[in-house]
């Protein structure tokens, strides 16, 4: 192995250096030309935070994460992130103004407040690492605590009736009802063509999802691929608008697929023509509060929904399990654990 007179090894502004040299002028030389090539490609500290976060998703996230979640991400950062702390040079953004920015997000889900948490962490930490700010102070973050998420509910009595009335002739009413009366997630919905229906024995073959980037593939896990029966007031209902094999069950009223814009939209009118329908009033086209809805009425009620009416029916708890596609029966006994007064 050859030895060198001279030898730099060290860690200079996050890139590993190594060396050497026999000669001390040249290995001065090879050192100084080194890390000013490193200076060079480090940011300026004026640099916006919008422009900074913007280059650090595209170089680091763009074809690292799925399109999904990269719009996702995108969303953040130019909804939360930039508008919350402020649009200044990177250089000049204290952390406690960050702290700040994520004390105010304590409000919103855990789950969502961890991502907005996680992603002002990488770009800062990224901002350090290319000589934007003068230390990493992501380390003195912390993370507040979010609202914790819904878990779910059945939709009761009352939610049901008119539910079932607004669906009447409405672009979702199929959508609703499948998972209302058979239980599939959304994205299976989304997913399914009139071949997967089979109205001579009344039963749906779930085999494949709508992904959130809007194609489709394998359901959510193993368990997800299922037959689940289709109560015979509703496989009526199907017979009466059955399209051809290789249609899509369910499209928007543009005869497109569904994306997850379109089902939130479709949802929040079904909402609004409910809450006018319990009594709640319109002004200049704005509901006007209070609504009489609850908050929590989402459509993943519905299937909940499914869930306790198995329940109810006394369908054995590992039968439940399979119909609902879950891929451990734990899933499924939480939610068997609400009881009702008819069980």
């Amino acid at each position: 192995m050859t030895q060198y007179k001279y030898r730099c090894r060290e860690v200079y502004r996050d890139v590993q250096l190594d060396i050497k040299s026999n000669d001390l002028n040249d290995f001065i030389e090879k050192v100084t030309k080194k890390k000013a090539s490193i200076d060079r490609q480090i940011l300026d500290p004026n640099t916006l935070l919008s422009d900074f976060a913007k280059l650090y998703i595209e170089t680091y996230k763009k074809n690292t994460v799925s399109d999904g979640w990269y719009r996702d991400i995108k969303r953040i950062v130019e909804n939360k992130i930039v508008p919350g702390i402020g649009d200044k040079a990177v250089g000049k953004i204290k952390p406690i103004e960050i702290q700040k920015f994520l004390n105010s997000c304590s409000g919103l889900a855990d789950s969502h407040l961890k991502k907005i948490y996680d992603l002002v962490c990488q770009i800062f930490r990224n901002a350090y690492k290319n000589g934007m700010t003068q230390s990493d102070f992501t380390i003195t973050l912390e993370r507040p605590k979010g609202r914790k998420g819904e878990t779910g509910r059945s939709i009761t009595d009352n939610e049901r009736e008119v539910l079932l009335k607004v669906l009447r002739g409405h672009r979702g009413e199929i959508f609703c009802k499948i998972i209302l009366y058979c239980g599939l997630r959304p994205s299976e919905v989304s997913a399914l063509v009139w071949k997967d229906i089979d109205l001579s024995r009344e039963t749906i073959e779930v085999n494949k999802s709508r992904k959130p980037n809007g194609t489709i593939g394998e359901p959510k896990s193993a368990a997800g691929y299922r037959t689940v029966p289709i109560p015979k007031h509703f496989a009526d209902e199907l017979r009466q608008v059955k399209g051809a094999p290789f249609d899509l069950v369910c499209v928007q009223s543009n005869g497109k697929p569904h994306t997850l814009t379109s089902i939130r939209t479709m949802w929040n009118n079904i909402k609004r023509l409910m809450n006018i329908e319990m009594g709640c009033k319109v002004f200049r086209n704005a509901l006007v509060p209070p609504l009489p809805l609850a908050d929590d009425f989402i459509m993943y009620n519905l299937r909940h929904t499914y869930c306790t009416d198995l329940e109810k029916a006394k369908v054995p708890l590992n039968v439940a399990r399979r119909l609902m596609g879950h891929s451990s029966i734990l899933i499924t006994s939480k939610i068997y654990t609400h009881e009702s007064d008819d069980t």
